[in-house]
């Protein structure tokens, strides 16, 4: 009996940091899926109805499911690599704590707001984001001559506009 006891406490201990890493991965991968997982598939959705709407019907049609089942395979083992990282990372009680935040309303009207692809935030970051860009680009054409200046005509880039407040709600 003392030995079947000592092996069931040997292997309850043996088990508890085992099934404390399978909670953290799982409190993780729901983190990952309404986050990364989630603005990464409506990032492809976008794109791929863009890039589909070029061809025809028929092309379009024969493409889409190899397109979807890749992508699923993708995003999938992106949600299994960044679960397991973040598992290691944090604790329960932190992934616990990030499940919160991110189930917060008034954050996922922050985060609705960014993903919303006709909101003045957006278009003020896509801006913001196009200028910086440009600058990079003149900058690098600026080394490609030897350190001349980058050629007559292009412009320089012109600092995003201002942000305008929404309207208040009545």
């Amino acid at each position: 009996m003392r030995r079947t006891l000592s092996l069931l406490v040997l292997g309850l201990a043996l088990a508890g940091p085992a099934r404390a890493d399978d909670d953290r991965v799982a409190l993780a991968r729901d983190i990952v899926s309404k986050t990364v997982a989630r603005n990464l598939t409506q990032a492809f959705k976008q794109a791929e109805e863009k890039t589909l709407a070029s061809m025809s019907a028929e092309q379009s049609a024969k493409l889409r499911p190899e397109l979807e089942k890749t992508f699923a395979q993708e995003r999938d083992t992106l949600v299994d690599g960044l679960s397991k990282e973040y598992a290691q990372k944090f604790d329960a009680a932190e992934l616990k704590r990030l499940a919160a935040i991110y189930d917060d309303p008034v954050y996922q009207k922050f985060q609705a707001l960014n993903a919303d692809p006709t909101s003045m935030v957006t278009t003020i970051t896509k801006d913001a984001v196009t200028k910086m860009m440009n600058l990079l680009s003149l900058a690098a054409l600026s080394q490609q001559g030897n350190g001349q200046t980058p050629p007559q005509g292009v412009p320089a880039p012109t600092p995003a506009p201002a942000p305008v407040p929404a309207p208040a709600k009545p």
